[in-house]
């Protein structure tokens, strides 16, 4: 443990490295894993912005709609949410500290809001608030809330990580409360994100793995539980299953079946920009959960391995902001952020491509949605203020007195021996 100026003790964890060829461990650039997590994230945004537009067009046009007035209330989103990340990467640490608690139950009030008027129900679940003519997503700020706050309780009580009173109070009843508040709204896809997320988060906490293992003794019987309980849930499940599942009924197609022939018409290069023939009104969803397979359809398999890449690297960037920082609340936040948009990444194609349960999660930072965007891309911001108090780089407020004004990239000059 180290100890700050002010005589507090800072819990420290290091993460393992893999090591290759001659074995000799190389040090990361602060600098390179910095922009591993801002520049996928950035191409991630702007390839959906036009994803999005391409596939709202035709939905525009049926109601009537000019689709580039209609596009530009969303558009005005997206980029309020780029200017919010931009802010947030340069907040510094212990404001972050400071904003956990609050951040946390405010997004636990603002998920009950479901249960309330102001609540709506899509696709059987209710799982959106409508204030004035904004429609919101609780549950996309419930993510981000939890990860930060885990990251606090577990950092405040690292002395205490054995204790398993401590840890579930720290840790089990905040993770109870955010998947209970997301599981009255019956929105399960988003439920499992949630947990995925947490568990990520803590995994790396330095909590005694036999927990885990008795952890999942009780969620996998209850994840059972809630899926008999919900024939529709039944129904997905059973599409998927061999022996189960039945041939596609051209005269009466389902979502799924429509996905699939989008990646099949897309082949190798697609059909070009804008010339999906499925977001006619025929795959659902085209723009949100199933822009996948639109992406499959214009610009075919390279464009999909194009996004997944860009995906995977933002999650290896993410992973490499844990690894190299000793400080146990960076390393929690970052490997839960980017548990949670691995995972989420995952449930996603693996729906589209029907290999998976279609589940109703969307693709981070590509699928059409103002809620999802604006906080996966400040969930990102957060990880890469982290990259960015590491490298040295100019941070809102008073900088770290240990890194202030050293370029990372140059070796600190040694004073010659008198």
């Amino acid at each position: 443990m180290a100890m700050n100026k002010r005589g507090w003790h800072i819990p420290t964890v290091t993460l393992p490295r893999i090591r290759f060829g001659s074995g000799q461990e190389r040090e990361d650039s602060p600098v390179t894993t910095y922009y591993l997590v801002v520049i996928p994230a950035l191409l991630l945004s702007v390839f959906g912005l036009v994803m999005g537009f391409s596939a709202q067009t035709v939905t525009s046009i049926a109601q009537g709609e000019n689709p580039y007035t209609a596009y530009a209330r969303p558009l005005l989103i997206i980029v309020f949410s780029l200017v919010i990340a931009t802010l947030v990467q340069l907040i510094p640490q212990r404001l972050l500290l400071r904003l956990s608690v609050p951040m946390f139950v405010a997004a636990l009030v603002f998920q009950g809001l479901v249960l309330t008027p102001l609540g709506r129900s899509e696709g059987g679940n209710a799982n959106w608030v409508k204030l004035g003519p904004i429609m919101a997503q609780p549950s996309e700020l419930l993510k981000l809330s939890l990860v930060v706050f885990l990251a606090f309780m577990v950092s405040k009580s690292a002395s205490k990580r054995s204790d398993i009173k401590t840890m579930g109070v720290a840790v089990g009843l905040p993770l109870l409360v955010a998947l209970g508040a997301v599981m009255l709204g019956r929105d399960m896809g988003t439920a499992m994100v949630v947990a995925t997320g947490a568990l990520g988060a803590v995994w790396v906490a330095g909590l005694p793995k036999r927990w885990f293992g008795g952890l999942a003794m009780f969620a996998i019987p209850t994840l059972v539980l809630l899926v008999l309980s919900n024939p529709t849930r039944i129904r997905r499940i059973l599409a998927v299953l061999p022996g189960t599942s039945k041939s596609p009924d051209e005269s009466a197609p389902e979502q799924i079946d429509h996905s699939l022939w989008a990646l099949g018409s897309g082949g190798l290069t697609g059909l070009g920009p804008g010339a999906s023939r499925e977001k006619w009104n025929y795959l659902q969803a085209a723009h949100t959960d199933f822009i996948f397979a639109i992406v499959g359809e214009e610009f075919g398999l390279l464009g999909t391995l194009a996004v997944l890449v860009c995906l995977s690297l933002l999650v290896w960037g993410m992973f490499r902001v844990a690894r190299e920082s000793s400080d146990l609340f960076v390393v929690i936040a970052s490997s839960g952020v980017a548990t949670w948009i691995g995972v989420q990444t995952a449930i996603n194609v693996l729906s589209v491509t029907g290999i998976g349960p279609v589940i109703g999660v969307p693709l981070p930072l590509v699928s059409y949605g103002g809620s999802s965007f604006l906080f996966t891309i400040t969930a990102v911001a957060v990880v890469a203020s982290f990259a960015r108090a590491r490298a040295g780089m100019w941070m809102i407020g008073r900088p770290d007195e240990a890194s202030a004004g050293r370029d990372p990239r140059v070796a600190p000059r040694r004073r010659a021996a008198r």
